[in-house]
């Protein structure tokens, strides 16, 4: 057990400070982007990025969860799984490559096809990390992913800066995406001690299938879920709008989804490895619920007040319609990292095909916000997803419940207690 909790925290430090690194890095490369180009130009990628997003799921089929999970993964079965990465991540760069003039006109702008087109590379290029990625997180070795991470992140950023002041555009951010894969697929080679040999087998792949095939359909569905909103809102309306929610939406999720992913990552492996001792699994459970929930409630109160001044202090007022549409998007904030931990929950006992039967029943709810924004406007569009959140949290902790055998009381209570004790705050 003290063998596991040390690796564990060195994942989690070193996992810890490449998030919060990258988030800086991050965060003051698009205070520069956001001040050279406008709202519509990032309304642009938006746009593009959408289909991009929802296939990069089927570059990895749901194998790296299954790498993961798995305890008996030979040297066959990491190259089986790597060849197959590349063929499919080939596939899906001549697919929207070809499919790229049906997207701009689905958005009725000639320039998303171009984008897009450009885009479809980093399929390819991302195929060929996937399989070395996945064997640092089982390993728990997040020092040379943070690394790694880090490294390609502010080369990419500095390189899309220098582009957008001299007058590239739009094309800065496209570029941005692509260069950052490429130099991160170089180092992850450079520092992983694993390299593909020449062996391939069916039997491995569909050995590995069984659980893949369920966390594919979950993870697919999930991806297409969550960037809807760009969808919906880049078609019913202009890219300026769209450029606005983003970068709330940006901000957002810097917020309350980046501030916990590192325990999100180590949590999953970690729980992995006591997946047979239920008391041990439950209590590393509800440990760590309640430390995100802490953290993630305090978050959402405190840029609830200060949104308006951090959005036009750091963007300029051009930005200011993301004010109104951030504080919104803010409250829903803590239902995020406390699903994202349930899910892992779930694929680390092995339990994909539930989760992905729960997974249905949840994702009801997340179209709901669509039709509303169809019907009745952006406005109330951003009403309803906070509502439907807060709906499929509580969903999420029956289903914990159900299948897991962690009361529901025990779940939810400590995060009731956090969200009490931070609305007086706030309302005060």
């Amino acid at each position: 057990m003290t063998s596991l909790r040390s690796k564990t925290g060195r994942a989690l430090a070193w996992d810890l400070f490449g998030n919060y690194g990258g988030q800086i890095s991050s965060f003051i490369i698009s205070i520069f982007l956001a001040r050279i180009l406008t709202p519509a130009q990032f309304g642009l990628v938006g746009m593009s990025m959408f289909f991009i997003n929802v296939l990069k799921t089927f570059i990895d089929m749901g194998f790296a969860a299954a790498l993961v999970q798995n305890k008996t993964n030979s040297s066959l079965t990491y190259s089986s799984v790597f060849y197959l990465n590349i063929i499919i991540g080939f596939l899906l760069t001549i697919l929207i490559y070809v499919l790229a003039p049906f997207i701009g006109d689905f958005y009725e702008n000639e320039q998303v096809t171009s984008l897009v087109r450009l885009l479809s590379l980093s399929f390819f290029i991302g195929s060929f990390n996937i399989v070395q990625s996945t064997i640092l997180r089982k390993s728990l070795n997040f020092k040379l992913l943070t690394v790694r991470s880090l490294i390609s992140q502010l080369i990419a950023g500095v390189i899309s800066i220098i582009l957008a002041f001299n007058g590239y555009g739009v094309y800065a951010l496209i570029i941005q995406q692509i260069i950052s894969t490429i130099i991160s697929t170089i180092l992850l080679w450079k520092i992983s001690e694993w390299s593909p040999k020449l062996e391939f087998s069916f039997p491995e792949v569909r050995r590995l299938f069984g659980f893949s095939g369920y966390a594919f359909a979950a993870q697919s569905v999930n991806q297409i879920i969550k960037y809807a909103d760009t969808l919906i809102i880049g078609k019913l309306f202009s890219p300026a709008t769209l450029g606005f929610f983003s970068r709330a939406n940006s901000i957002n999720n810097l917020i309350t989804k980046n501030s916990i992913s590192s325990i999100s990552k180590v949590f999953f492996p970690a729980l992995s490895l006591v997946q047979d001792d239920e008391e041990r699994f439950s209590a590393i459970y509800l440990k760590v619920v309640n430390l995100v929930a802490g953290l993630s409630i305090m978050l959402t109160g405190i840029f609830y007040l200060c949104g308006e001044e951090l959005i036009i202090g750091l963007f300029g007022e051009k930005w200011h319609p993301s004010v109104f549409i951030f504080q919104i998007l803010i409250i829903r904030g803590f239902t995020y990292p406390i699903s994202s931990m349930i899910v892992n929950a779930f694929l680390a006992k092995g339990k994909s095909k539930e989760n992905f039967r729960y997974g249905n029943i949840r994702k009801v709810f997340q179209v709901i916000p669509f039709l509303f924004a169809y019907f009745f406007g952006f406005e109330i569009f951003l009403y309803t997803t906070v509502i439907c959140s807060i709906i499929n949290w509580l969903l999420n902790n029956y289903f914990v419940t159900i299948s897991l055998g962690i009361p529901f009381w025990q779940q939810s209570g400590a995060v009731l207690i956090h969200l009490i004790f931070t609305v007086i705050i706030v309302a005060i």
